[in-house]
């Protein structure tokens, strides 16, 4: 776990506009402010990723997955009573910045039962971006070594943990008709 001082620099850098890795509840993550254009251009150019290939949203609380989306409370219930990491492909409420948005009008969230994710958001106040740590194409970083060897010179900020995390991403469902994406 990082501490506290670290989790308030990332987000202080995260609110400037800046890239971070950090780890989260599956595998490593690079993230931004989700609300600056630029910083999720800029994360996108990173990670060499082809455009208008969308990315995750982390949330500390489902608060934060709310004052995106357009949930019933049954989809809000769901989401809350899910055990393992699920990320949710939810239509998007009207507030969502265009860049945000896939092309037919849905975001991907995950409500993340990760500490140090949690405290970022909730000194963010709102979601962070979330993608793999790892180039397009190549396996995910596995372990800190591997993070820092791959984006000490692109990124930001490094949260990282003694921990090997699991490499293995979230389980992806379309929220509307409970349709599997990713298993």
């Amino acid at each position: 776990m990082a501490s506290d001082f670290s989790i308030r620099q990332a987000a202080h850098i995260v609110k400037a506009g800046g890239v971070i890795a950090y780890p989260t509840d599956t595998i490593y993550g690079l993230g931004c402010d989700p609300y600056n254009a630029e910083a999720v251009e800029q994360l996108s150019n990173i990670k060499s990723r082809p455009p208008g290939k969308n990315f995750i949203l982390l949330a500390g609380h489902i608060e934060q997955i709310e004052s995106l989306t357009e949930l019933t409370k049954d989809q809000k219930k769901q989401i809350l009573q899910v055990t393992q990491p699920t990320s949710w492909v939810i239509k998007a409420g009207p507030s969502t910045p265009d860049w945000l948005l896939s092309k037919d009008q849905t975001i991907t969230v995950r409500l993340s039962k990760h500490r140090d994710v949690q405290k970022l958001c909730h000194i963010l106040g709102h979601t962070i971006t979330s993608t793999s740590a790892n180039l397009s194409g190549l396996h995910p970083a596995r372990n800190a070594l591997e993070l820092h060897q791959r984006f000490h010179s692109t990124v930001d900020k490094i949260l990282a943990n003694q921990k090997k995390l699991t490499a293995s991403p979230s389980k992806i469902i379309r929220l509307c008709d409970n349709h599997i994406l990713r298993d």
